[in-house]
């Protein structure tokens, strides 16, 4: 099982929702395409997630992602849009806007 680490509370942003520093790893694949990858999330809200990945993607590439939130021992799955890639120093830093989330059976 895939665990999570709350690194600090929930922060608010111009967006208006909250953000939770989350560390869980996430698997996610492409909807239109067969790209595929992995990465940890940095941060999620009820409107999204932000996660450190292994490759670049494109600004406005439909996504499946999935990731197991220990503490309540279950996986969510959901549907989302990246709308935001910026390369760093280990990866890309993704910004995916969700449209959809629901609780998966063990999906990772």
């Amino acid at each position: 099982m895939y665990r999570f680490r709350v690194i600090m509370g929930a922060c608010s942003n111009r967006r208006g929702v909250h953000r939770y520093s989350i560390r869980a790893p996430l698997r996610w694949e492409g909807v239109e395409s067969r790209d595929r990858g992995e990465g940890l999330t940095e941060n999620i809200s009820t409107r999204g997630v932000y996660f450190l990945g292994d490759r670049p993607m494109a600004v406005g590439q439909p996504i499946r992602l999935t990731m197991t939130l220990e503490r309540r021992s279950v996986s969510v799955g959901g549907s989302g849009v990246v709308v935001r890639v910026e390369p760093r120093p280990s990866g890309y830093g993704v910004g995916v806007w969700l449209e959809e989330v629901l609780p998966l059976p063990d999906a990772l």
